[in-house]
């Protein structure tokens, strides 16, 4: 009948009431789920500590370096009292001791400090060798370690044939032929004497200094080092300088220092072009 108002039943209403009830209850669910996942992913919960891990297991007498370790957060109880928190405290030591994988890392299975020896400056596969040069042969004693440089040899040899059994030695594949000798009666002519030319050779190019360590060598007058260096230079001032070769350099450069005088040269940085000498006799 017209104006008469039809009454919606109290189950539809129910109905709906339950439907918005339900959509809150998701809403809040979502809202703690996206909370907890939160957490989760910050790694942080209420009271948890961070502590340094080993990703994998860590054998003795390995440098450590960031790709080993990952931090973690454990609550207080799994926590050791005495883990590291943080991976730079643990960068550049070296492990006393097996470290496990997923094992905390403590300060009993590493050195107390960042290795900072020569042997920690070496490359993997390289070799750090030592000879002895002089101040005069190392670019006036102004070679700095981290520089780069060509390393050259200079040797007393009888001949040609001499100098090319010597340069076979050394593992090159260069071959010297004898200079011409000025013609008798010009005055020129050398003298006779059991060696008689110089071989210069290249030896290495573009090597790392890992250090150059000085010390005085002795003096045989009694007088002071500078005035014998001022008379003829002939007691300069020695180096030990170690330099980054392969094994098979580091062999030669012994030779080589066994039966000449070693020079350095000093390379540009960013110069690191390897150049074909020949060497000279």
């Amino acid at each position: 009948m017209a104006g008469q108002t039809i009454a919606k039943p109290r189950g539809e209403k129910r109905q709906r009431y339950v439907f918005y009830l339900g959509v809150l209850l998701a809403t809040i669910a979502a809202i703690v789920a996206f909370v907890a996942v939160r957490s989760a992913d910050s790694g942080t919960g209420g009271g948890d500590v961070a502590v340094v891990k080993a990703k994998e297991a860590i054998p003795a007498d390995t440098r450590i370096t960031a790709d080993m370790l990952e931090v973690k957060f454990v609550s207080p109880d799994e926590a050791n009292a005495d883990a590291f928190t943080s991976r730079s405290q643990l960068v550049d030591r070296v492990v006393t001791e097996e470290v496990p994988a997923g094992a905390q890392v403590l300060p009993s299975m590493v050195s107390d400090v960042a290795g900072d020896g020569l042997a920690f400056k070496v490359e993997p596969g390289m070799r750090g060798i030592s000879v002895e040069v002089r101040e005069v042969v190392t670019a006036g004693g102004n070679i700095k370690p981290g520089d780069k440089v060509d390393v050259m040899g200079v040797f007393e040899v009888e001949s040609a044939e001499a100098a090319n059994h010597l340069l076979a030695q050394l593992g090159t594949a260069y071959t010297v032929t004898a200079p011409q000798l000025a013609p008798a009666g010009t005055g020129e002519e050398e003298e006779a004497s059991p060696a008689n030319f110089v071989l210069t050779v290249t030896l290495l190019q573009n090597v790392k200094v890992l250090g150059l360590a000085q010390t005085l060598t002795p003096t045989t007058s009694g007088g002071t080092f500078a005035e014998e260096v001022k008379e003829a230079d002939t007691e300069p001032r020695a180096a030990t300088a170690t330099v980054q070769a392969t094994p098979g350099q580091a062999q030669m450069l012994t030779t080589a220092d066994e039966y000449g005088i070693l020079r350095m040269d000093v390379r540009a940085p960013g110069d690191e072009a390897a150049v074909e000498v020949q060497p000279t006799l």
